[in-house]
């Protein structure tokens, strides 16, 4: 096998989509001052987070069950590296999700979706859970950044095709 199943990398792409558009509605929640369009952007930004745990955990059991590429490197470390970081962006965009949860579910921004009312969103600067929402967001960008920085080094330095191997479109070598 020189390539994750269709369905695997498919999930990979639409997990990748859909975690920079939570990113954006997020960072536009922080930002915007009208309370209005902010009641109306919080259910679309639990949703996205709600379907990107969903997807995650899809992506995992059908990364075992339709198996996955061999290592890539000849580097027996190299390739502890590179499972971890898997691992590690793994769990993090899970706790990611799962601290959104908790923020949504201990700020009072649920009752304030249920009324209707943007008077009742809270101020999240005093919500602990956001706090720690945040800090897995950090964690999960620098994951991301070294996995994507990893993936071009193989593909542009090393010129090993590594992207094939995440690639919906079937190759044939």
């Amino acid at each position: 096998m020189k390539q994750y199943s269709k369905r695997t990398a498919l999930m990979h792409w639409v997990i990748f989509v859909l975690v920079i558009v939570a990113f954006y509605f997020g960072h536009e929640l922080d930002e915007s001052k009208d309370a209005a369009a902010k009641l109306s952007m919080y259910p679309v930004h639990f949703l996205i987070g709600n379907l990107v745990l969903l997807l995650t955990f899809l992506r995992i059991y059908f990364r075992k069950k339709d198996g996955e590429p061999a290592p890539a490197n000849a580097n027996p470390l190299l390739n502890k590296v590179a499972s971890l970081t898997h691992v590690l962006t793994n769990l993090t965009v899970m706790a990611v999700v799962v601290t959104g949860m908790i923020t949504a579910a201990t700020s009072g921004v649920v009752e304030a979706l249920k009324a209707g009312d943007p008077a009742l969103i809270p101020d999240f600067h005093k919500v602990d859970a956001k706090e720690v929402h945040e800090l897995f967001i950090g964690i999960m960008l620098l994951l991301v950044v070294f996995h994507v920085a990893a993936a071009l080094y193989h593909q542009f330095v090393v010129k090993d095709n590594l992207l094939r191997r995440i690639m919906i479109k079937r190759f044939e070598d």
